[in-house]
């Protein structure tokens, strides 16, 4: 049976990076040694516990960066017969170096979560090209690999899966003509996350409720934020919720989201999932998943009159929550694992 191994690295346990590993490793057991190499501890670690139990876990513990180099550099060089699919750049890099001075075999898979251009988390240009093949979520991610001169051919568009949802049931009809909005993911008022423009945009809006499921360490500096804007009795913030879809029983107006970049939002395709439409921003790839007056409302980065007007049309247009489910077929199991098997058996054959 074929090896893989599954490198990552800063994984706080609760995105949806985890959600999509848990999927794809649980599929791909049945058919090959799966090993899942974390190069940090999470913050959460409930999400490893739904992996199957035939999927080895390694885990580098501490935070002597030395060590961790020696770690990662030992299971290149001393696991047999294993190729590798990676979601740090800098391990696909480690990986590369080693492979040439110990003439190695094994092939590398790069697979990235988040745009490859819109962050300063990791240095793209000098790492991904070390990569023999790529997996990309979305369509953006696609074209960014394609832009640092990497021949097509190399590049899989696998987008990611989602599972099959009951449409959750919408609340009793009452007079009033409330808008009741949730955004799940990190709190982060001015970065990626960009909340300070959604609190901004429903702060003239007196019927808007929305529920904030999520953590970070600048959850006091948006609970302030809100604060000052009055809308602290119209935001709720829930905290981390391990299971966002247990504690979502009736069915919310919208998701929410006004990020600046993201790679594939696992938040937005479960909503859909769910029958729940989405108000989001114009971010680099967002039409992977959004039609317009189908499954949801865009705005442009920034325009907060816009925003405003997304989320009047979503309340006035009573989207169709089976349409609204419908609208993401292609990422549901059947059509996705069929995709990645194929891409997976093609990079894995491929030799130069």
């Amino acid at each position: 049976m074929k090896k893989l191994n599954f490198l990552c690295s800063e994984l706080s346990g609760t995105g949806g990076t985890e959600t999509v590993l848990v999927k794809v490793l649980n599929h791909l057991i049945n058919k090959y040694d799966i090993t899942l190499t974390l190069s940090n501890e999470p913050e959460k670690s409930e999400w490893l516990e739904r992996l199957n139990s035939k999927v080895k876990v390694l885990t580098f513990k501490g935070n002597n960066n030395l060590a961790k180099l020696v770690f990662i550099s030992k299971i290149f060089l001393f696991s047999s017969n294993t190729d590798f699919i990676s979601l740090s750049p800098k391990m696909i890099l480690i990986g590369n170096k080693l492979r040439k001075l110990f003439k190695k075999k094994y092939r590398i898979i790069s697979w990235f979560h988040y745009s490859l251009t819109d962050q300063d988390m990791f240095d793209t240009e000098h790492t991904l090209p070390y990569a023999d093949s790529h997996f990309a979520i979305s369509r953006v991610i696609r074209q960014q690999l394609l832009d640092l001169g990497i021949p097509k051919e190399n590049i899989s568009l696998i987008y990611n899966p989602i599972e099959e949802a009951d449409i959750i049931p919408r609340p009793v009809e009452t007079p009033n003509k409330d808008v009741h909005l949730f955004y799940a993911g990190r709190v982060i008022l001015d970065g990626q996350k960009n909340l300070r423009e959604m609190f901004t945009g429903i702060s003239d809006m007196a019927n808007v409720y929305l529920d904030v499921y999520g953590t970070s360490d600048e959850i006091k500096e948006c609970q302030k934020f809100a604060k000052q804007l009055n809308i602290s009795d119209r935001v709720i913030f829930h905290g981390w919720t391990p299971d966002l879809w247990k504690k979502i029983k009736v069915r919310p107006t919208a998701l929410i989201m006004t990020s600046k970049y993201e790679g594939l939002s696992m938040v937005m395709l479960e909503a859909i999932a769910h029958g729940i439409p989405v108000i989001t921003s114009r971010f680099k790839g967002y039409d992977d998943i959004v039609q317009e007056g189908i499954n949801g409302f865009s705005y442009s980065l920034g325009d907060i009159q816009a925003l405003t007007e997304s989320i009047n049309k979503i309340a006035e247009a009573n989207l169709d929550a089976r349409s609204v489910k419908d609208s993401i077929s292609c990422y549901y199991p059947e059509k996705y694992f069929e995709h990645l098997d194929e891409s997976l058996e093609q990079f894995l054959n491929y030799t130069n």
